[in-house]
């Protein structure tokens, strides 16, 4: 597995200083921060997301919540810091303490230069939705950042410059989910053509490096007609993708915005085993406000790899894998304190793998589908329920599963 790096350490330190910074600044100002905590329980029917002998449990979580949103000059500092803890009835080897901490700064100069930088790190359960030979029955913890920043450089009054940079990457303290461990790279460089504040117009250059570290895949044959287990070592992976990617946004009217992009390009292997891919690739979504109490908002997508596993609920982070997906989700205003939640996503993944000799298609189908609703007593005290549900429905009986949760939770946010 992938152990603590430098840029890691350094990542990690970033995220710190956003928080510190902004919450320093906030005292200079009205009320630029919160602070609060949070109590929910909740009723889980399938942990470890097996289609063979669920499990099931009572959760408590406990969270404590702080954020600061202060603009300084030109600039804005922004972080969202909640650490939490889980508790379970029956499971207490899955108690965990968690974590997740958002930041970022937006900046502008007098004359034509702009941008934004910003930090995501969490550590959490994982949800146990990826693709194991055996299904995981111990503790699984994950840890997840993304750093990335866009540079903005305004040639004419219609037309900028951008250039963009990312960082993510992925860990499990299970060796069992090291294949899904990942560090990924990208960078970006386009321009962009605004002829009004309602219409926008991209094209870009993109460079994605994608890295998976050595780990032993476990399997079994058949030897006298009796499964036998068996461990095979995999080498590291690095894929490298060029995309060229067409981007627009329209404000259709003040109740309807269309965000779009196309991308053609490549994926190659540059060191290990795996496919090749070429193809177009993309994503639209819609954002629809049809009457003052509705917001709908809707998406599909398509794209391999890493790149699905970002958009699509419950899909894997495997590099080979093609995935064609949906999402839609509604909030209705109900009455002035409460409000209505709701959504389903569907995703369809297919995955080719092998060598000329034999090869394995394997189809995976994952749905997941949530009800809600809340009432906002005050600006800072919530309280709500929620019902939702997840399948996996696999050409590999083993990977399929059915899972639901529902319970209830109280939050005081304090201004």
């Amino acid at each position: 597995m992938f152990k603590p790096t430098a840029q890691r350490r350094l990542l990690l330190a970033a995220a710190c200083t956003l928080a510190w910074g902004g919450a320093t600044s906030a005292l200079a100002e009205s009320n630029p921060y919160y602070y609060g905590g949070s109590l929910g329980i909740n009723r889980v029917s399938n942990i470890y997301r097996s289609v063979y002998s669920p499990n099931d449990d009572t959760v408590a979580t406990a969270s404590l919540l702080a954020g600061v949103n202060q603009p300084i000059g030109r600039q804005r500092v922004y972080a969202d810091v909640n650490v939490n803890t889980n508790r379970y009835s029956k499971n207490t080897d899955l108690n965990n303490v968690g974590y997740s901490v958002k930041g970022g700064l937006d900046w502008s100069t007098i004359e034509r230069f702009s941008g934004n930088i910003n930090i995501d790190n969490s550590q959490a359960l994982s949800t146990y939705t990826e693709r194991t030979a055996e299904a995981l029955r111990k503790k699984n913890v994950e840890n997840n950042t993304n750093l990335n920043g866009v540079v903005r450089v305004g040639l004419v009054t219609k037309y900028s410059l951008e250039a963009g940079a990312g960082y993510r990457t992925r860990s499990f303290s299970a060796d069992e989910y090291a294949q899904f461990e990942f560090d990924q790279n990208r960078y970006s460089l386009g321009l962009v053509y605004q002829p009004s504040p309602d219409l926008r117009f991209g094209v870009a250059g993109r460079v994605t490096n994608d890295k998976y570290p050595a780990y032993t895949r476990t399997g079994f044959i058949l030897v006298n007609g009796v499964p036998q287990k068996i461990t095979v070592p995999v080498a590291a992976r690095e894929f490298e993708r060029k995309d060229i990617d067409f981007t627009t946004r329209w404000v259709a009217s003040g109740a309807s915005t269309l965000d779009g992009r196309i991308s053609t390009g490549r994926s190659k292997i540059k060191q290990g085993v795996g496919n090749d891919f070429s193809g177009v690739t993309g994503r639209v979504t819609w954002a629809w406000q049809p009457t003052a109490k509705w917001n709908v908002s809707s998406s599909i997508s398509r794209d391999t790899g890493l790149e699905s596993s970002f958009t699509n609920a419950n899909t894997s982070s495997e590099q080979d894998r093609i995935t064609n997906g949906l999402q839609v989700n509604a909030n209705y205003e109900l009455t002035g304190k409460v409000f209505l939640t709701g959504g389903l996503s569907t995703s369809n993944s297919r995955r080719i793998y092998g060598g000329s000799t034999v090869r394995s298609d394997e189809t995976d189908r994952d749905n997941s589908f949530n009800l809600g609703a809340r009432w906002q007593y005050s600006r800072g005290i919530t309280m709500g329920c929620q019902f939702n549900k997840s399948s996996r429905n696999s050409s590999q009986e083993i990977y399929s599963f059915d899972a639901n949760s529902y319970g209830c939770y109280g939050q005081i946010l304090m201004y």
